[in-house]
């Protein structure tokens, strides 16, 4: 499988992107846990769950999303909104926007090595073949994240998670990386965080 996020050059590319991005918006204005990060990020998984509850699929052809593309300002918010806004596909690129950017801090703040960040990436993806739903489908990646973190450290957990989320999505037939490229131009039309919570 030709990965399109998966590899040394563009994980490094959009962690530092998105890193950046956050940081602009007031995401990192008051610095918190590595847990308390990992906790919001896994949370978009949960509305992932709900949305597929509620049966909220953007299930966009590939031309729709060259028409969205092409749409700029209030058009593409309000067809955004329309046809994406809380749907399993927005919720997964929110998940791996923000494990990017967690990445990407990683990167900057020197809390990985030279090495961490050009090394063979080198990790394992998970991906349930047959019938299932997706909470079953995800409730493995998020377990064994969980046990990287625990048992070695957070840039394995990250990776497969990466990793294992972008497989799944190319099972499912999601484009993620149009969706992820959707959600950054929606992110960029809504204003900086004023007092929110992050």
């Amino acid at each position: 499988m030709d990965y399109k996020i998966y590899n040394v050059e563009t994980l490094t590319r959009l962690s530092q992107d998105y890193h950046q991005r956050a940081v602009a918006k007031g995401f990192w204005d008051k610095r918190h846990t590595e847990g308390h990060y990992f906790m919001l990020t896994f949370g978009e998984l949960h509305e992932a769950i709900e949305a597929d509850r509620l049966g909220k699929w953007a299930k966009l052809t590939p031309e729709q999303i060259e028409r969205l593309r092409s749409l700029e300002g209030e058009e593409f918010v309000k067809e955004f909104i329309r046809l994406v806004k809380g749907t399993v596909e927005e919720e997964i690129a929110d998940t791996v926007i923000r494990l990017l950017d967690i990445l990407g801090y990683m990167i900057e703040y020197r809390i990985l090595s030279d090495e961490e960040t050009s090394t063979d990436l080198g990790v394992s993806s998970f991906y349930i073949e047959g019938v299932t739903t997706l909470a079953d489908t995800l409730w493995p990646i998020l377990q064994e994240a969980c046990y990287l973190c625990a048992k070695y450290a957070h840039r394995p957990a990250i990776l497969y998670a990466i990793r294992s989320l972008e497989l799944t999505c190319y099972h499912m037939g999601i484009d993620l990386m149009a969706h992820i490229d959707l959600k950054i131009k929606y992110n960029e039309t809504r204003p900086r965080l004023h007092g929110k919570k992050y």
